[in-house]
């Protein structure tokens, strides 16, 4: 498993990649929170990130915010200062896992492995969320159409004294001859009409 280590001293990247590796992973990158990490994160796409760091800082949750956004891998955040109340901000910034306080080799693994769970989810929850805004937009685009094309008969009616039928068919003969959509069609109907009037 390719694991990138984000650490904010010296003495936390000694210890988690010990733990790391007492627990059977293999740190392959490792970098400071002061360098341009997240820029390599996202060129190299690890299996999992892990921030080791004494507390979170708001510049550290405001990076966070770019795996919520675009999910780039699995992110664990090991806050080593004991500070429960920060859990909940570190995972609604992008995290997948937060633990503070100290941590033994022996808890490390079901933490990496839960965070490749609630990861996998996030990204299914993406996909959903990403579906549902096109299924959205669709039907959004569909009742613009809709509205506009009742807008353009109503105006062949008034202004060439056709009946509905007529005007709606006049309408599709204008789409198939122009090869536009029917709602493209309404829409040129409107904007002569405005410009007419």
């Amino acid at each position: 498993m390719n694991i990138a280590l984000v650490y904010d001293n010296l003495e936390h990247q000694n210890t988690t990649a010990i733990l790391l590796d007492d627990a059977g992973y293999l740190v392959n990158q490792a970098f400071s929170i002061d360098s341009p990490w997240l820029q390599n994160i996202k060129k190299d796409c690890p299996d999992i990130l892990v921030i080791s760091t004494t507390i979170v800082e708001k510049e550290l949750l405001q990076q966070l915010g770019n795996f919520k956004e675009n999910p780039i891998c699995p992110v664990v955040v090991l806050a080593h200062k004991n500070t429960i109340d920060i859990v909940e901000d570190v995972i609604l910034s992008g995290a997948d896992s937060c633990i503070t306080g100290k941590i033994t080799a022996d808890r490390i693994q079901t933490i990496i492995e839960a965070t490749k769970t609630r990861y996998k989810l996030s990204l299914a929850l993406h996909a959903e969320i990403k579906e549902l805004k096109h299924d959205v937009e669709s039907l959004e685009n569909r009742l613009s159409d809709r509205r506009d094309i009742d807008r353009a008969k109503g105006l062949l009616m008034k202004s060439y004294k056709m009946n509905e039928d007529d005007a709606y068919n006049a309408m599709r003969r204008m789409a198939m001859d122009t090869g536009n959509k029917l709602g493209e069609v309404a829409r040129n109907l409107i904007s002569m009409s405005k410009v007419l009037n």
